[in-house]
């Protein structure tokens, strides 16, 4: 199988990568930065450049022809405000057009976010109705609206999955656990305005295997969720971080009794249809997903 995927030098991207890649697949990877070291492989060949300059690489794209695209880049985050939407929207569709113009693509696994429900409480289900309040989340459902008629119009099937809040080796420095991390190790307490607010966080192994089984089994085009249909709180993940870091909890006791507050958000994803759609399900929990973070981060020389 002849394989696309763009942002694969990104925290999720690594990690899709690595799954997909064996014999059986040729893959045609795509990256913002130059790729140096052991990434060039015999059955991956890299593309380096701006997703805006996609077109240049038309003669490219049509030479390798794919039989599924993985769509993960997005760029500049976390910035999520008007001009950084607009523009990996306007380059995300640019890529599309090239790729429906210059290749037989039949398959499209695009990810898209748990922010296009604006939601703040309770269970989400792809067939909610979406409530944007973000010019990220605009972005994003305008991408699935633009790229299900271009998929309805040329028969090619499109799977959007919804990611929830994943994490793991290689996220960005100022997400959640890398930030509590760093305050653990230097013994701080963290600085936490809501300790009591309930997301639904997901292990990066978990989401790349679900796009590995999505380039390979049939299943109907569509949304998909991407979580693990259980909510945490930020201080239950601030409690893990530090017993996985210290064998401890005394610096999340004070963080819990100092800054507790009402919790704004209780919300997680509904993962029926994609289960059973992927007959697949994510096996690592929180404290698992953690302690691996920490594990990879000493090993590199991180912490």
């Amino acid at each position: 199988m002849k394989i696309f995927i763009t942002g694969a030098n990104g925290f999720v991207g690594r990690h899709v990568l690595d799954r997909i890649r064996s014999p059986e697949h040729q893959i045609l990877a795509s990256s913002k930065e130059e790729i140096t070291g052991n990434k060039h492989t015999e059955n991956i060949r890299w593309l380096c450049g701006d997703l805006g300059d996609f077109r240049a690489f038309a003669p490219v794209l049509r030479s390798f022809n794919p039989d599924v695209l993985i769509h993960l880049a997005w760029q500049g985050i976390p910035d999520y405000g008007e001009g950084m939407s607009r523009l990996n929207l306007d380059n995300s569709i640019a890529l599309l057009d090239c790729v429906f113009k210059n290749t037989s693509c039949k398959k499209f696994v695009v990810s898209g976010s748990c922010s296009e429900y604006g939601k703040q409480n309770g269970s989400c289900k792809e067939s909610d109705s979406t409530r944007l309040n973000s010019f990220f989340a605009w972005a994003k459902r305008a991408l699935y609206d633009y790229l299900s008629l271009k998929c309805l119009n040329s028969g090619a099937a499109l799977i959007w999955f919804r990611i929830f809040y994943v994490y793991g080796p290689g996220q960005r420095p100022g997400a959640l656990i890398p930030t509590l991390v760093n305050a653990f190790a230097h013994k701080q307490i963290p600085a936490i305005e809501n300790p009591g607010n309930r997301n639904d966080f997901i292990y990066v192994a978990d989401v790349a295997e679900a796009f590995r089984h999505a380039v390979t089994r049939r299943m109907r085009s569509g949304i998909y969720n991407l979580g693990t249909g259980v909510s945490s709180s930020v201080f239950e993940v601030c409690r893990n971080v530090e017993l996985a870091l210290t064998g401890q909890t005394v610096i999340s006791k004070l963080t819990e009794k100092e800054r507790q507050t009402q919790a704004e958000s209780n919300f997680w994803a509904d993962m029926r249809k994609t289960t059973r759609a992927l007959k697949w399900s994510p096996t690592t929990s929180l404290a698992q997903g953690i302690t691996q973070y920490i594990q990879m981060t000493m090993k590199r020389g991180q912490i």
